[in-house]
């Protein structure tokens, strides 16, 4: 992977019709990819991984507009870590879920407070297989959860914590086996419930799958949002105007549906 830099950019007004100038956070020999952005303790904060020292990494801005920024701390340095990470609060800390491409393993690791400058000790969640690749971290029913690939079983696989802060994680469960399924995962809770867009690789199409309870144990049936042309990578599931929403790739162009 090549050498780069980790960039942030605000704009002027509420709208976005402008833009200021964008802010270089670290230096060359550390990359920004995977980098997965939140709002932490008021202050926008940034968890990435750095490919030249193969760790996960976080920053957090000293003010609330990221113009100045803090010192990036090693959050694992473990073997090759950080890779698909995903950055959210949880129970009033940040937390990242990420892969671990030394072990195969999907982990979990929450900030000891509520600014992220000290870090816990990283939880393993799941080491069947090679399981772990495009995570997806959401509070659901009060508990962090995963939405995450198992590149073994090529499978689409969801997990959540026994408690609200993530020591302890549940069985994880398979929402959808059938063929090359659950690359590029985006996870959000719908009306209650989780829910998990992804892509199919088999039918090259984007998918949508909601849980038939708030925690996310039993599943509904998959539905195919979209299956005209390669579509479903890069993609992101939100709630517009009430209802989810989902942007993703569609071969060279980029695509919304409602």
């Amino acid at each position: 992977v090549a050498n780069g830099i980790l960039k942030f950019v605000r704009a002027t007004n509420p709208t976005g019709t402008t833009w200021g100038a964008p802010v270089t956070l670290n230096s060359p020999a550390t990359t920004g990819h995977y980098n997965s952005m939140n709002i932490v303790n008021g202050n926008p904060a940034i968890a990435f991984y750095d490919s030249t020292k193969f760790d996960l990494i976080y920053v957090r801005s000293a003010d609330a507009i990221g113009t100045i920024w803090n010192a990036a701390v090693a959050v694992d340095t473990i073997g090759s870590v950080g890779k698909f990470c995903s950055l959210q609060i949880v129970s009033g800390n940040p937390a990242i879920s990420y892969y671990d491409a030394t072990a195969l393993d999907l982990k979990y690791v929450r900030a000891s407070n509520a600014n992220g400058t000290t870090w816990g000790t990283p939880v393993s969640v799941d080491v069947t297989g090679s399981v772990g690749q495009y995570t997806s971290l959401e509070v659901v029913n009060g508990n962090p959860a995963i939405a995450y690939y198992d590149a073994t079983a090529l499978d689409l696989k969801y997990v959540r914590a026994n408690d609200a802060t993530g020591t302890t994680w549940g069985t994880p469960v398979s929402v959808d086996v059938t063929g090359s399924v659950g690359t590029y995962t985006s996870l959000k809770v719908i009306n209650g419930n989780p829910a998990i867009t992804y892509r199919d690789a088999t039918n090259l199409s984007l998918k949508y799958v909601r849980a038939t309870n708030a925690s996310g144990t039993a599943w509904g049936a998959p539905i195919a949002l979209d299956v005209t042309a390669a579509v479903g990578q890069f993609n992101s599931l939100q709630i517009v105007n009430g209802n989810p929403a989902v942007s993703y790739f569609a071969g060279t162009d980029l695509v919304f549906g409602i």
